[in-house]
């Protein structure tokens, strides 16, 4: 499996453009039968719990890409769901499990408007591509995706910004979407850590980022009451898998 690893790590660094390597993962994933697949992911958990960076850069990748297996037919995400809980692998059918949020949107959750700056949405667009660090501030507060996908490439944007956005609640969960989908912000440690303890991030993106992060902080957000108990359970399977003894080396690990 490591060499499966690596074949599909060397695709993706020879692609710069964050869409191109999604593009990438998703053609290997169409070309890779169900057994590779799983191991596949098992191998990537695995190697990541290991330190080994590639598992880890590659794991990221997959991880940030909520979409990532939307395009499969719904009866193959389901039977490779069954498989990987038949055979135990609790964080692998993970990432199978659909994206269903914790209640139905309240009134002031589901609005589109920005209490901070009563603007209509076409001013609230231009200020999110200005420079007024004045008005910016309050933009960080808006609850319409499109004004914060143009926020987010606003080049005076700083990550400390981007952090309160992917902090923010109550908020859309299109929004923290669109922050994980974004290729500047998405690989900031501080803001996978914040869209991981967000209650209203989109619970497959919320799983799959919890093994890109530090122990020390899986330990914090294990005692949190405040998370989905999908997110929770990832987070202790993680901790759980990452106290376990390595392999000594040349043995097999799992997957491989």
């Amino acid at each position: 499996m490591d060499a499966l690893v690596r074949r599909l790590g060397l695709r993706l660094r020879a692609v710069r453009d964050l869409r191109m390597r999604r593009a990438v993962l998703r053609d290997f994933i169409r070309e890779t039968d169900d057994a590779a697949l799983l191991g596949l992911l098992a191998r990537l958990l695995d190697g990541a719990r290991e330190g080994r960076d590639l598992h880890r850069e590659v794991l990221g990748e997959m991880a940030l890409d909520g979409d990532l297996l939307a395009f499969l037919p719904y009866d193959r995400i389901t039977d490779l769901y069954e498989v990987a809980r038949r055979l135990d692998l609790g964080l692998v059918a993970r990432f199978f499990l659909g994206d269903r949020h914790r209640h139905n949107p309240t009134a002031q959750e589901a609005q589109h408007e920005n209490e901070h700056l009563d603007r209509p949405r076409g001013v609230r667009r231009t200020v999110a591509r200005g420079r007024d660090r004045f008005l910016l501030d309050r933009i960080l507060h808006d609850r319409d995706p499109g004004v914060i996908r143009m926020l987010l490439d606003n080049p005076r944007l700083v990550e400390r910004d981007v952090v309160r956005v992917s902090a923010m609640r109550p908020t859309r969960p299109e929004i923290l979407r669109s922050v994980a989908d974004h290729p500047r912000w998405s690989a900031r440690y501080a803001v996978r850590m914040a869209l991981v303890c967000n209650p209203y991030t989109p619970i497959p993106i919320a799983v799959r980022l919890a093994g890109t992060l530090l122990i020390q902080d899986l330990r914090d957000i294990a005692a949190s009451a405040a998370l989905p108990e999908p997110v929770l359970d990832a987070v202790r399977s993680v901790l759980e898998g990452r106290a376990r003894p390595r392999d000594p080396p040349g043995a097999t690990s799992s997957g491989g």
